[in-house]
């Protein structure tokens, strides 16, 4: 059986070499953030709203503003990122969490309505224009 052998600083060197790639993968998944969620809907404008609100599958549309002040990221003490919606940016709304999570626990604001939540880090995850975004800046790194 053939044994693979490191080299003893191997795990230190990933890290190097992963942490600019990182770091680009969550300022880009924060700039799409901001963009998205800094937007009017095209659904009703509702009276006393800024903004038109959202249709049903949309990002979440721009409104308080509350939302997209307490977006940032974090840099863990492991090297891994966090992005999101941060109480160390700015306090998260419980309309956060009621947008993407239709009645969440101990919540005041409850979304079970027929118009929906508007899961807006969720559908982040699987939007192919931010994989898009992602895989461009990854490959202006090399």
């Amino acid at each position: 059986m053939t044994r693979l052998t490191l080299h003893p600083d191997a795990e230190e060197r990933l890290r190097r070499y992963l942490q600019p790639a990182l770091e680009v993968i969550a300022q880009e998944t924060l700039t799409f953030l901001r963009e998205k969620l800094n937007q009017p809907g095209e659904g009703i404008h509702h009276p006393g709203l800024p903004n038109p609100s959202s249709n049903p599958g949309e990002y979440p549309a721009k409104q308080s503003g509350a939302l997209l002040a307490c977006l940032g990221k974090e840099q863990l003490a492991d090297g891994a990122w966090v992005v999101g919606a941060l109480n160390s940016v700015a306090p998260v709304p419980p309309e956060a969490w009621a947008l993407e999570f239709p009645e969440p626990p101990r919540s005041p604001i409850n979304r079970t309505t027929d118009h929906g939540a508007r899961p807006w880090l969720s559908k982040a995850l699987g939007d192919t224009e931010l994989h898009s975004r992602l895989r461009a800046a990854l490959n202006a790194l090399q």
